[in-house]
């Protein structure tokens, strides 16, 4: 757990679980401020909370809720991103930007009652745009809008 301020949080990619995997299943919460996360290996859960925070999952199927805030979420690291990850939007938290996003492989959750049927997405640039009203939820960088929306079926789901 991080405390009040801005913290570095990141789950440990040399330990190994009980059945000898290397990493772990790690919760992490960031509490306030602007954090950076990391979950490393293995099927993490990263909660951004208050604060404008950037998370990455890193390798696994990982679960990514940036909070309060205007928060920089990436499902993988870029260089070895196996995974398939979940990143979570609600209403009144904030525009996230979500930096690696995969039709076909990664999900929308939608949470707090929202549904696919409240949202519209669309483009701008390269980048698909998720919103709920008048509220940016999300930005995709280098996803396109239809491609989104034809898969919507697949793509978005249900989350707590």
């Amino acid at each position: 757990f991080g405390g009040n301020g801005d913290d570095v949080l990141r789950g440990d990619f040399n330990s190994r679980s009980s059945d000898n995997t290397l990493g772990g299943d790690d919760v992490i919460y960031g509490g306030a401020g602007s954090d950076r996360i990391g979950g490393k290996a293995g099927n993490d859960s990263l909660f951004g909370q208050n604060g404008d925070d950037q998370i990455w999952g890193d390798a696994g199927d990982d679960l990514l809720r940036g909070g309060l805030g205007n928060d920089t979420l990436f499902g993988d690291n870029g260089s070895s991103g196996d995974g398939s990850d979940t990143f979570i939007l609600a209403a009144g938290e904030g525009t996230d930007r979500i930096g690696d996003f995969q039709v076909g492989e990664d999900f929308i959750g939608l949470a707090d009652g929202l549904t696919f049927g409240q949202l519209s997405v669309t483009q701008e640039g390269n980048n698909a745009v998720i919103s709920f009203g008048d509220e940016t939820l999300a930005i995709l960088n280098q996803v396109q809008a239809e491609t989104l929306i034809d898969n919507a079926a697949t793509t978005f789901v249900l989350v707590g």
